[in-house]
């Protein structure tokens, strides 16, 4: 699956488990979202810009990728260190073992707070995290030319102190943002024909039908066809307006627009 396509799936998947919201169409209403994690409006909007980016995450292991050059050089730096400790493109990012280790540190790093007088305690990893995965947003998306690259530092440190200062409401809301959003891109990845190593390290396979499989290790099952494909765009078009009702929903609801 493509970067914009994964960057809007952990937006909607955010969404889907935060937002509750009608949306009223003529005689009908249509709910948005189940409001599994209640996080306030405007963690709705704010854990949204962190999901979006942790869904870019896994693609760390790949140095070449849109994500390694959004905000050079610490980016740069990072995906051929994870490169390396991942075992290469869609293996140790793209498993089980990834979303243990990204939510761990996700959860590590809202747990490690530090006295900021008048502030009371600030998060100083947790605020460097969502800088890293705002601006991974900002470039996969596309919202600037990558020849001016550099400015994702200026947009993810200000967006970043947006989420600072209108964190969503739930005492664990960055690891399960992190964690939604890198499950999210590894369902991605999952329905595409080149699969992902889920299992990494272990070359083991499920219990599932050898059709699945590619090259033993690589469960795949493959409804979207290559990245990128037709399908792709047909199948993320819904999943994007959903994202971005639940997103206009909890604006409307936060700043006393009406909803409709």
């Amino acid at each position: 699956m493509m970067g914009p396509s994964h960057a809007a799936c952990g937006a909607a998947a955010w969404v889907a488990l935060t937002a509750d919201y009608q949306l009223h169409l003529q005689d009908l209403s249509i709910p948005i979202g189940w409001g599994l994690l209640d996080v306030g409006d405007a963690g709705v909007l704010t854990g949204a810009l962190v999901t979006a980016g942790a869904a870019l995450l896994p693609d760390l292991d790949h140095p070449g990728g849109t994500v390694a050059r959004s905000l050079p050089p610490l980016s740069t730096w990072l995906s051929r260190g994870i490169c390396r400790l991942s075992g290469g493109h869609r293996r140790g990012t793209h498993s089980v073992l990834g979303v243990a280790a990204f939510t761990g540190l996700a959860a590590a790093a809202q747990r490690i707070g530090v006295p900021a007088g008048d502030l009371g305690r600030v998060w100083p990893l947790a605020a460097v995290m969502s800088v890293l995965l705002i601006a991974f947003a900002v470039q996969v998306l596309a919202f600037l030319p990558e020849r001016v690259a550099k400015l994702n530092w200026a947009v993810g440190i200000g967006l970043g102190i947006v989420v600072g200062l209108h964190p969503p409401a739930h005492e664990w809301w960055f690891a399960a943002a992190v964690g939604t959003g890198v499950v999210a891109h590894l369902a991605g990845d999952l329905v595409t024909t080149r699969g992902i190593h889920l299992l990494y390290p272990l070359r083991t396979p499920l219990p599932l039908p050898r059709a699945l499989y590619r090259n033993r290790s690589f469960l795949t099952v493959p409804l979207l066809g290559n990245a990128g494909s037709v399908t792709e765009i047909v199948v993320l078009a819904p999943i994007t307006v959903f994202a971005l009702t639940g997103l206009w929903g909890a604006f409307a609801s936060t700043t006393g627009l009406a909803v409709a």
